[in-house]
Order: C-alpha cells, then structure tokens, then sequence
C-alpha cells in the first residue's frame, strides 16, 4: 500500500495530547501519546471518547480543537446537505514540526501511583511528565533512580445526555466537609471488585470503600461536564440527569453516532473524486469565466489535465438538495435502476442479475454492485444507552436531544472517512409484502414487538415503530450476512448492511449487503460472484432453512432470550445477532419467525 494515499488503511491518526506539566520545547509542539486508523476516529473513538493508550488515558479533543486541510476533504454533497454542514474532512495527520494529528486531554484526570507503599491518588499535574509518561514523585520514592510510572483511575462518572467527568473523589470520602490531605486508593482483596478498592485521606484519616460507588443514586447531580470540548467546559444548560459510575474502558462509555451515505451518479463520477481537495477554494467560482481566471493562478495537479474545464464547472454545479430528508431514496433508485449509463471508472457500478426461479413470487431485484463507495461521518455521539435512529431526522427530535456535541456551534464541519467496496442488492417484491403485513398473524406480532419498542425506549415517545417490513428487511439481512461468509471470503464482521424500507408497496422494500473498507480488502469479488442466481438461491434457502432452530431453542423461539433488552423476537447470538458495526440499529429489531417458522410461531413467515 501506497503511504501517501489518504484512502489507505495504514495511514493512521497520531494521538497528540497537551497537559500544563509540559516543559516549553515540548510545548511548541505537543507529545503524540498513540495511533488510530482515521475510520477508528469515526466510530468507536471519536470526540468525546476515552482511549485507552499504552503510557496514559485521554479523551479525544472536540473538533473545535482539530486542524483540518483541504487535502483532507472528502466530498459528498448528500451527505453534506443532509446533516446540514460546510463540509465533511477527513481526520488531520500528524507530520514532524507542524501542526496536525487528533488532539487529545489527559483524562481522567486523576492517577493512582501502583506502589503499594504508596498509592498516592492525585490529579496529573501533581505528578511529573517525563519520556511521554506521568511517574510518581511523592517522598517514599526519593532514592529510586526512575520514578514509577502512574495508571489512571478506574472509576468516571457520566450521564445520559454525554455528559463526563472523574470520579468525585473528595466529595465521596469527605462529604461536605472540606480536606485537602493527601488521598490513597488501597486494593484491600485479590479479586479487582470495586468492594475491594478503598480510598482514605492521610490528614483526616477518613476511609471509605468503593462498593456502593455503583449504586443509582450513589451521585446527587450532574456536573455537566464536558473536557472533550475543553477541560474547564461545562453544559451552559446544566443537565437534570442522575450521572452514574462508570469504568473507564466500559462499553457504555462511548456510542457514536454515524451518518453514512453512498456516493451515487452523478457524485460517483471521477471528476468529483479529482475535485474534493480544491473544492474549498472553489466555492466562490459562480461563472465559467471566473473558473477560467482562476486557472492560471492556483496549482491544480492534474485535475485539468485529466479533465476539461467544461467538466469541472459541470461538477461544481452538480448541487445536492439542501432539503434531503432521506439519504437512501436516491440510494435506493440508483440500485432499482441499473441500466442508467455510467462514466468510466465512476465509484458506482452496478449489474441486473437474474432472480433465482424458485423466488421469483418474493425477490423482484437482483442486483450486484461491483463497485461502491460509501462516506461515513461522525455527527455526534452518546453515552450509558446506544439509541438507533429508526427514522428520518423529522422523527427522531426527542433522540437527538439526548446526543452530546462533538465540537462547539460554529464548528460546521464534520470528521468523516471514505470507503470502498462490493455488495449485492436484492428486492424485495412490493405487492407481496403488503399482502404479508395485511395478515392477522403478522399484524399481532407486530403489535407484540411494538409493545417492546415502546417500553424500551420511553424517552423517544415521537419515535416511529419501524414495522414488520422493516423487522422482516432487517432479519433477512442479518440471516444472509451469517450465511454469505462462508462463501463469499469475508468474515461477517467485515459484511455490512443497509435497509431500504417505506411504509406500502410503493416505498422502498430492499436490502444491500455490502463490504467497505479504506484498502483492496474491499473488492475481491467474492460477493458480486454470489450475486449470480445458481448461487445466491442456495445461500437464500440455506438461511431460511436455519431460522428454524436455534441452538438456544425454545427460550429463543419465545423471544425470552434477552428479547425485551435487545426489542427483538426470536433473535439471539446463536442465530441472527452479528458484530455491532456490521448492523445499523444495533441488533434491535428481530425476528426468526418472519422468515420461517419456529417451534413456536407458525404461519408468520413471508416465504412460507
């Protein structure tokens, strides 16, 4: 792989963090503490997320702390027009003596010394920065040639609406009284429980143990804390939740919130891949004779030597709607459409294949996508509970209230990767699946499944269900990513999907199983050869032949497998749940009994 190519997956984000103990040559230009791959940044460790790194813990800086270059800028116009921004860039790189990488704070905030003659516990700037560590400098270590390096505290606390902050240490063993001695944190057992840990005070010898610390109302109020935007940074408009403790590599502490969309004609076509690094200075051009002055002036590389200038204004007026509500309706008539001409080397193309015979009556389309790009960005993110978007933006106001800003207000860009890969679309036959809705059994699953949506997410009261063709859409899907990676030599948590559902027989119906990724890894072939009727028709009754049992049967088949937690039917791990970033709802929203029937459910099931 090429290392100056931005697009390939060895290029990673260098970790730069700043802390007050830095001495002034580290100051003008901070230490980098660690490496991310830029689609890490986009995901699971975006702003506001704390990683853990070999030397320390932080959390990832806000963007109004980021320095982005228009060499970094990724262009998609729907995307752009859909969240509402000036532009989506991909995350900064750092390059020796000048200004670049993700920047980072020291977080949390306090460290524990692991001596256990010591275990002094204190904020990091009472202890000392060197070789790109904090150590220990407290008296008992006044003969050792090198100080002992210190850990981060295990314990934060957070909120709901995002909000962070350390562990309230000196409340927790003080109360309301006021002491400033020095703390200890003691592992008083062998087992690493909270129970165990204990924290005491040397000037008021006070103790207190860590058991409750998990308790619901173990914290009074939340602080509104938010140091990924700046340390000091607190909420303007308070918070009215209860924070809750939390460790510091939990899986609760961090869920991202990700648009995606792909790039579709005429936004696939090359002269828009060529244009996204000049497009920021371009913005102005509003004639053909500005463009042409502006020529002569600005260095293009080969942009005008692998297109006319014809073709670059043609591009720059290629503007999305500014009102795009759904990304996937074009999506989705770009695939229902594939005889519509590309240009050579576009980022979309796409191939009618045969429907296997014998599922003629059910799959209207097939569909293979030889070639796709997708653009992923982060617009925000939320902590304690992961909450899906199952509608469009007009739908889900009460959902957003509770994401947590990656940057300040005037921060109107967005960090974001571009992807590319293969995948298979399939249709399904609209008139068919209304018919299916309409049938009594059908319609008291639905209600039953309803009913779990409701109690599990009481917060997003304006949420729509997503219904029975979206349940049926997601569970066909997540069947054949288990049952494609046998075949098409993609693990299933490199496979992805992507739901095109409406509400009747003249909305979208269809699925896209799909792979993406910043390298080669993502077009091999072997899921466009599946696409091919002699073979996706084996692959299709294969994953409805599975969905009758599961290993977990019958509390599975009865949807007591952990249904209410997850609001699923008859899903578990052992059958239709698959890795989290392969599934767009995080594995809400299943069902075995929509696509066959269970030992305890008959007469559900659209292909039966």
């Amino acid at each position: 792989m090429n290392d100056d190519d931005p697009d390939a997956e060895d290029r990673v984000a260098e970790v730069g963090v700043e802390t007050p103990t830095l001495d002034e040559a580290e100051r003008k230009q901070s230490p980098n503490v660690g490496k991310l791959r830029p689609s890490q940044v986009v995901t699971q460790h975006g702003p506001g997320a704390i990683v853990d790194l070999p030397e320390l813990s932080v959390v990832i800086a806000g963007i109004n702390h980021w320095f982005k270059a228009p060499a970094d800028r990724v262009l998609e116009p729907r995307l752009e027009a859909y969240l509402g921004v000036s532009g989506l860039y991909r995350p900064p790189q750092w390059t020796k003596g000048r200004r670049g990488g993700v920047p980072a704070f020291v977080f949390p905030e306090y460290l524990v010394c692991p001596v256990e003659k010591c275990r002094r516990l204190a904020l990091y700037d009472e202890f000392v920065w060197r070789s790109g560590e904090f150590r220990c400098n407290a008296p008992i270590h006044a003969g050792r040639e090198r100080k002992p390096s210190v850990f981060p505290a295990r314990f934060l606390i957070a909120c709901a609406h995002g909000h962070l902050d350390d562990f309230p240490w000196r409340p927790w063993l003080h109360g309301a009284e006021t002491c400033s001695g020095e703390m200890k944190l003691r592992d008083l057992g062998t087992s690493g429980a909270a129970s165990d840990l204990q924290v005491e005070c040397e000037a008021c010898k006070k103790k207190r143990r860590l058991g409750d610390a998990f308790d619901v109302d173990a914290h009074p109020a939340c602080s509104a804390r938010r140091p990924w935007l700046s340390p000091q940074d607190h909420d303007p408009k308070g918070c009215d939740q209860t924070p809750r403790t939390i460790l510091r590599g939990a899986s609760n502490a961090y869920f991202s919130v990700v648009a995606s969309a792909l790039s579709i004609p005429p936004w696939s076509d090359p002269v828009h891949m060529a244009l996204a690094p000049y497009i920021d200075m371009l913005t102005k051009v509003d004639t053909l004779e500005k463009l042409e002055q502006l020529v002569p002036l600005v260095d293009f590389g080969d942009l005008l030597e692998r297109f006319t200038i014809d073709d670059v204004w043609k591009a720059l007026n290629a503007k999305a709607d500014p009102d795009e509500a759904d990304l996937k309706l074009r999506e989705y008539a770009a695939f229902r459409n594939p005889e519509v001409k590309v240009e050579e080397g576009a980022e979309f193309e796409v191939h009618r294949r045969a429907v296997p015979t014998d599922l003629e009556g059910h799959l209207g389309d097939v569909v293979a996508v030889s070639r796709l790009r997708e653009v992923r960005a982060l617009r925000a993110f939320n902590r304690i509970d992961s909450v899906p978007d199952f509608g469009e933006r007009s739908d889900v106001t009460e959902i957003e209230n509770r994401m947590a800003p990656i940057g300040l207000a005037e921060d109107t860009w967005r960090p974001a990767v571009d992807l590319r890969g293969e995948g298979i679309f399939l249709h399904l036959d609209g008139l068919e699946l209304t018919a299916w809705e309409r049938r009594p059994k059908v319609l008291t699953r639905s209600a039953d499944l309803e009913q779990q949506f409701r109690e599990s997410w009481k917060f997003a009261t304006a949420a729509p269900f997503p219904g029975m063709r979206f349940v049926l859409l997601h569970t066909l899907a997540h069947g054949l990513i288990r049952q494609m990676s046998f075949d098409c030599g993609y693990s299933s948590s490199a496979l992805r999907e992507r739901i095109y559902c409406g509400r009747d027989q003249s909305e979208m119906c269809g699925i896209l199983i799909y792979t993406a990724t910043s390298d080669s890894d993502g077009s091999l072939g072997g899921l466009v050869d599946l696409a091919r009727p002699e073979r996706l028709g084996p692959i299709i009754h294969e994953t409805l032949h599975d969905a009758r049992y599961c290993a977990s049967d019958p509390l599975c088949a009865s949807g007591e497998a952990g249904a209410h937690a997850q609001v699923n039917g008859a899903a578990c791990h052992a059958c239709l749940l698959i890795a989290e970033t392969s599934c767009e709802v995080g594995n809400r929203m299943l069902d075995r009994a929509v696509l066959a029937d269970t030992v305890s459910a008959r007469g559900i099931s659209f292909f039966g």
